[in-house]
């Protein structure tokens, strides 16, 4: 790839990667064929079914847009312990932890680019379940009730997928799906230690009669970058109950809660009142859900949710008198305190209950349709200007068929209707067709159609500092930070695709040709018509602070090309690689200057493993991203390289197994910034030891 032989490439880098790779092979092509303990079946296996795409269970070779799917293994061979960095090896996708000064333990995940801190654009979901916040469109991944050692698999819709899942399904969809109580043991004790990280967990499972149950406890401490106020400290509950009640029907449970801290403010980009402080969060969810097999060939499913996110965050200013004093000494004298106390507590709520059928017509169509009804809730009233609770509601109905029309031809197509509060009814289409001239061999063009609801930040946000005075008529001083006037448009993307699935013997790949044309942007604007209250004085202009607001303004084309590759290299030896090159290009006036650089122009990764004997196995990652430009509170970053070693070492006795573990990230120490150039990683380890019993 013309990325690795950049000129920038450390030789050392470069030299040290081919050796372990050299290794492994040699390690690889020396083992004895009576000593092999892992079958090409063990490690290839059959390609699961995807169940995310189009709501329907269906081969890779038959979805309607490209996905990844990221098993148990995969993670494990990772070595990650904070679940956004799996996403590194989707190709295409963008991931940056951040440590800013809103939401700033959190890290931005993105596909395709066009990365702000929030990361509105993608539909995140466990098991089902939505979990982006309808405060900003992002994910909290950092407070999010679940641990990586319970995921079985993660399925990405890599392109819209609003046909399916709705307004926020924007440039993907992320699906965490979750073990059942069956497939754990009993009984799992896990703990993590290095480098400011510390994690203890603890799973329990069984099965009474016709009952399965599972239950987690974790607690995590993460001391993040040096010199910034990123700390977390989580602790969290969760549990997942199956009931089966007869042949035909199932009830699923699944119940969590977490409170904890973690470090907010960043005093490099606001000295003055949102300083470094101490967030006190906690969340806590519940879902409940009915499958019923209607024949063998329909069943039904209605479930209900209910999340809530409370994060209770308090400032004081600094004294803001010598500040004002600078603009009128008079007024500063005026002041009734010195300074300002501001209430930033946001509570923010969730609850959905959706239906669905699939059923089949005949021996070539299959089909799935259904709906759902959402309300969110957000009280917020340092952002919102308001102490009352605002709502936001959802109605969705949604369809997919897909139609054999001959053993090697398969159409996919479906919609979904959407009506909510801010934007009205909008319709979102898909469709495509899966060309199989040979078993192994899939040729798939599509097209679809999504729209990306605005969240609270850029429809309703009119947060501001009012500063009181005794000074008679006038009353108060107010800094307006943003002053939103509503009324946006959907963002809009219509998106083409040709792509390819294939295996080659050992190797499977996967390749996507794509073209995006993105319209209606939602982009930051300087307001100047903003009216104040009677007798009150505006300090923006005297600051030279300008006030913001959100229009709807510009559009642009996404082009590119990506591919993942699946290569057995041996009985024992694996590589996965990955690859993306993406080309934004302005295609009507009125973007942000930085919006064509947001996406890294290509992005790389790769994962090699190795198992030595029963006992003994290694991983060894690479990730490569080009330079970009960062929008929101993101700015420049440069080429970003790094390579993260593993080594593990499996034992038993008796009836306790489970296995210790090394992990080194950023091995060769590559000081680099992700996201903002106030991020700053250098290299880290730590070790982790697994007990089954």
């Amino acid at each position: 790839m013309l990325m690795i032989r950049s000129a920038n490439t450390s030789p050392q880098h470069l030299c040290l990667t081919a050796a372990f790779l050299a290794f492994f092979n040699l390690a690889a092509y020396a083992e004895n064929t009576a000593s092999d303990f892992m079958s090409e079946d063990d490690y290839m296996g059959e390609v699961p079914k995807v169940l995310t795409v189009s709501r329907l269970s269906q081969a890779a070779a038959d979805v309607p847009s490209a996905v990844t799917v990221i098993d148990r293994e995969t993670i494990r061979a990772s070595g990650i312990v904070d679940l956004p960095e799996i996403f590194r090896l989707v190709p295409g996708m963008y991931v940056g932890a951040n440590a800013g000064y809103v939401y700033n333990t959190n890290h931005a995940v993105s596909y395709h680019g066009i990365t702000s801190a929030y990361a509105g654009s993608m539909q995140v979901m466990i098991n089902g379940r939505s979990v982006y916040s309808p405060l900003f469109g992002g994910v909290n991944w950092s407070e999010l009730p679940i641990a990586i050692i319970d995921i079985d698999r993660i399925e990405v819709t890599r392109g819209p997928n609003a046909a399916s899942y709705g307004a926020n399904s924007y440039f993907g969809v992320i699906n965490i799906i979750t073990q059942t109580s069956d497939e754990t043991p009993a009984n799992s004790v896990v703990a993590t230690h290095g480098s400011g990280r510390n994690e203890v967990f603890y799973r329990h499972a069984g099965k009474l009669d016709a009952l399965s149950y599972r239950f987690t406890a974790d607690y995590r401490q993460d001391d993040g970058l040096d010199d910034r106020n990123d700390f977390k400290r989580m602790r969290f509950i969760n549990s997942q109950a199956d009931y089966r009640i007869n042949l035909k029907d199932t009830l699923e449970f699944e119940l969590g809660i977490a409170d904890g801290a973690r470090g907010e403010g960043n005093i490099e980009n606001d000295p003055f009142v949102f300083l470094p402080r101490t967030k006190q969060i906690n969340n806590h969810y519940a879902l409940i859900r009915w499958r019923h097999h209607i024949s063998d060939t329909s069943d039904f499913t209605l479930q209900a949710f209910h999340n809530y996110d409370k994060s209770d965050d308090e400032t004081t200013s600094v004294n803001l008198r010598p500040i004002i004093a600078a603009i009128s000494p008079v007024v500063a004298a005026s002041l009734v305190n010195d300074n300002v106390y501001v209430n930033n507590a946001v509570v923010q709520q969730r609850t959905d209950i959706e239906a669905q059928q699939t059923f089949a017509l005949g021996k070539q169509i299959r089909a799935v349709w259904g709906g759902s009804v959402r309300q969110d809730s957000v009280y917020a009233p340092n952002y919102l200007d308001s102490r009352k609770t605002d709502y936001f509601n959802l109605q969705r109905l949604f369809g997919h068929a897909e139609w054999r029309l001959h053993e090697k031809l398969t159409v996919n197509a479906g919609a979904l209707i959407e009506h909510n509060d801010f934007t009205g009814t909008d319709t979102s289409p898909r469709a495509s067709l899966n060309f199989k001239p040979h078993p192994n061999h899939t040729f798939r063009i599509g097209a679809s159609s999504a729209l990306r609801t605005p969240n609270y930040v850029e429809e309703k946000f009119r947060d501001r500092l009012v500063v009181a005075t005794t000074n008679p008529g006038q009353n108060p001083l107010i800094f307006q930070y943003r002053a939103n006037t509503g009324n946006l448009a959907p963002e809009q993307i219509i998106s083409r695709e040709l792509g390819y699935l294939g295996k080659l013997g050992r190797l499977q790949l996967d390749a996507r040709l794509f073209s995006d044309k993105i319209s209606d942007v939602i982009r930051d604007a300087n307001r100047t018509d903003l009216v104040v209250p009677p007798n009150a004085v505006l300090l923006n202009p005297f600051l030279g602070a300008d006030i913001t607001t959100n229009v709807n303004q510009g559009g642009a084309e996404v082009n590119g090309i990506e591919f993942q590759a699946n290569w057995q290299l041996s009985r024992n030896t694996n590589l996965l690689v990955n690859h993306a090159y993406i080309h934004i290009r302005e295609t009507e006036d009125g973007l942000k200057l930085d919006y064509t650089s947001s996406a890294p122009r290509n992005t790389f990764s790769s994962l090699l493993t190795h198992r030595f004997n029963p006992q003994w196995d290694a991983s060894l990652a690479y990730y490569q991203t080009s330079e970009a430009d960062l929008l929101g509170d993101g700015n420049k970053v440069d080429l970003i390289r790094k390579s993260d070693l593993r080594l593990a070492r499996k034992f038993q006795s008796g009836r306790y197994n489970g296995e210790v573990n090394m992990v080194i990230e950023n091995l060769f120490n590559n000081h680099y910034e992700e996201f903002a150039d106030y991020n700053t990683f250098k290299r880290r380890g730590r070790i982790n030891v697994r007990l089954d019993f």
